[in-house]
């Protein structure tokens, strides 16, 4: 089993009390577990920050917010990190999130999946900035369809606005 040093996050045996690589206690006895959470979303391993990421989503925990911006704003990053980040920002439902989400819709470098991500969190959000981004991306000439599409049907969740009509 190994243990990640919560300072350097190099590998450790699992019995280990301090690091090899930086010599950092290995005991977090004043740390609980939202906090270690919010340490691993800077995990070096993307499947380690994705993990949090998430279980800080269903927590709902607002403590993370600016974390998650942090590693939501670094360009390049694991696509599947972006991701869920923005994912958890969109379930966290934290307004001080809508700039962040707004930049990652809007930048046309980033994947695809991180930007149909930031548009439901920026729905899920719902405010006055959220829909004003959701426009701006609406607004993007060489959008993506896919993206053009789900930017639509989020501005419609926001406004009910039935996306087909029945007869």
């Amino acid at each position: 089993m190994i243990r990640y040093c919560p300072a350097c996050w190099a590998e450790n045996a699992y019995e280990a009390s301090a690091c090899t690589t930086c010599g950092a206690s290995l005991h977090e006895p004043d740390k609980g577990f939202v906090e270690r959470l919010i340490d691993a979303i800077e995990h070096p391993e993307p499947t380690r920050a994705v993990i949090a990421a998430e279980v800080l989503g269903r927590l709902r925990e607002e403590r993370a917010v600016a974390p998650l911006l942090v590693r939501l704003a670094r360009k390049p990053d694991s696509m599947d990190v972006t991701t869920a980040v923005a994912q958890t920002l969109g379930l966290i439902g934290a307004p001080q999130a809508v700039p962040g989400l707004a930049a990652l819709l809007l930048d046309s470098e980033r994947p695809l999946p991180p930007r149909l991500a930031a548009t439901e969190a920026l729905a899920a959000i719902g405010t006055v900035a959220a829909q004003q981004a959701l426009a701006a991306a609406a607004a993007l000439p060489m959008a993506p369809r896919l993206l053009r599409r789900v930017v639509a049907a989020a501005q419609a969740s926001l406004h009910q606005i039935p996306t087909e009509t029945y007869p």
